[in-house]
């Protein structure tokens, strides 16, 4: 009788050291966590790029002089989404931090400056929702949806400044989620950043198959999905910047 508790608790211990461990982020995760790490690049980027020529600290406008410091603050708390994911993947020897050359609009006013930084936090704002559908463990879940609500805090802040129906009263959907390869498409619109990526950053492999992402639901589809990596494309309207 001792001998079957004994079995049974080496076999319970084993089974508590398994969960516990596959908790932890595995080498699956490793393609979601460079493509969490690569849009928050690319939204750091469009800080230090831009906030400063719209924003100058010389000015003396009280108005550009407030926002100036506002949108430093959320330039840190993007250096911040950097530092979480790179903590989160120190135990993947498959991680590898993208190395991309990204481009970004031209932007010579405050209003055209705000009118990207919105579609551009929405857009990996639903970007961090829809991974934490892709991921293999609640560890990296867990950071992708603390980066979604820290990002829609960006975008909801900004939204308010251009947006005078940000929370419509006849609204159908929760807050956008956007799939991978829909994020790395070339489609103009928010949602979608291929244009500016540069065909750097790969789409993940959900392990559920592909997600259909509907206004109050995900779930698994059948479906083909878009182009699993992007395709570097260039506007008139894009300077390329290095940024890594």
């Amino acid at each position: 009788m001792r001998f079957l508790n004994l079995v049974g608790l080496v076999l319970a211990g084993a089974t508590a050291s398994n969960a516990a461990t596959s908790c932890a982020p595995s080498s699956s995760d490793a393609a979601v966590l460079e493509f969490a790490w690569g849009l928050a690049d690319f939204i750091g980027g469009y800080y230090n790029s831009t906030v400063d020529s719209n924003f100058p600290s010389n000015s003396r406008n009280a108005t550009v002089l407030g926002y100036k410091k506002i949108l430093s603050g959320l330039s840190n708390q993007n250096t911040l989404s950097v530092e979480a994911i790179d903590k989160a993947s120190s135990s993947l020897s498959g991680f590898q931090e993208p190395q991309c050359s990204f481009t970004y609009p031209q932007v010579n006013t405050t209003a055209a400056w705000a009118y990207y930084a919105y579609q551009f936090e929405s857009t990996v704002t639903g970007a961090f929702i829809a991974l934490a559908g892709y991921t293999q463990s609640p560890e990296v879940s867990f950071l992708m949806a603390r980066l979604a609500a820290e990002h829609n805090g960006h975008a909801t802040f900004i939204g308010s400044r251009v947006n005078s129906t940000l929370f419509a009263d006849n609204a159908t959907s929760l807050v956008s989620a956007y799939g991978p390869n829909q994020v790395i498409s070339n489609r103009n619109a928010t949602g979608s950043l291929g244009q500016y990526l540069g065909g750097c950053l790969t789409a993940p492999s959900s392990p559920c198959g592909p997600l259909r992402i509907g206004p109050l639901d995900a779930t698994p589809s059948s479906s083909a999905g878009a182009s699993s990596t992007a395709s570097p494309s260039s506007t008139a309207s894009s300077a390329a910047k290095k940024h890594h």
